[in-house]
């Protein structure tokens, strides 16, 4: 049987990344919209690498970071911002800004809640809004 999608994300498309991946691809371009990095990872992080590999340490991080990186972030920011924070109360690590944003939506909007999105803005935003239950109000 196939299924179509959810009615709250039937009007999503893909993302900008997606776009502007294709486009370049499609006119042999440099491609601007995402990071690519175009040379070689650092010896040592391909090492430490292979060493947790061969050390069968194949297992997901804690969900809000490892408490050694979550510490190492909470110091930057003091050093940074002269402000300490309690690195297992205020410091959670994620994959990306695009899942921060999300997590952030999850977070703090209820259904039935309303949010303000300034345009031109990025668009995770919107689907962001709508899968939290709440109903993104777009200002141009």
């Amino acid at each position: 049987m196939t299924r179509s999608p959810a009615r709250r994300v039937a009007g999503f498309g893909t993302t900008i990344f997606t776009e502007m991946s294709a486009l370049a691809l499609q006119h042999n371009a440099v491609n601007l919209g995402q990071g690519f990095p175009d040379f070689a990872g650092p010896a040592f992080v391909k090492e430490a690498a292979a060493t947790a590999i061969a050390a069968d340490l194949n297992q997901y991080a804690p969900m809000p970071g490892t408490p050694r990186l979550r510490r190492a972030v909470a110091a930057q920011w003091e050093r940074e911002h002269g402000r300490a924070i309690d690195w297992q109360s205020e410091v959670s690590v994620t994959s990306g800004a695009t899942e921060a944003l999300c997590d952030a939506a999850f977070a703090l909007l209820d259904p039935g809640d309303r949010a303000l999105v300034f345009e031109p803005a990025y668009d995770a935003y919107v689907p962001d809004i709508t899968m939290a239950g709440a109903t993104p109000l777009v200002v141009p």
